[in-house]
């Protein structure tokens, strides 16, 4: 099995990259999201292996996906109200389209922008 997809109790092929771009996807919904959090290229092979994309990283466990979501949120935003929201919008959004468990849904706050208007 490569690295990147997984295939689900009920037989059904899961590609790493459709998973990411769900949970990118379900993640700019939110309010107070800015944006998911890019970092350089550098910084990706220093920090998370090249095991992110769209400020999602993924990762397959015999108990179901883990979910790491960096994000950037509006310096208004309240944090925990966001961070609540990031998880709940995901796991609605991979359970109605996805026949996978859902281990853990982290989210990590790596900036806060003020709106310019």
């Amino acid at each position: 099995m490569a690295q990147n997809n997984k295939v689900s109790e009920n037989g059904t092929y899961i590609n790493k990259t459709m998973v990411v771009s769900i949970v990118s996807l379900a993640t700019k919904e939110i309010e107070g999201v800015v944006d998911v959090y890019q970092p350089t290229r550098l910084t990706i092979r220093r920090l998370f292996n090249k095991n992110i994309g769209k400020g999602v990283r993924i990762k397959y466990t015999d108990l179901g996906i883990l979910i790491d979501i960096y994000v950037v949120i509006s310096a208004d935003a309240e944090v925990s109200d966001v961070v609540y929201r990031i998880q709940q919008n995901v796991k609605n959004s991979i359970t109605s389209l996805l026949p996978i468990k859902i281990k853990a849904i982290n989210v990590y706050v790596m900036d806060a922008v003020k709106n310019s208007l």
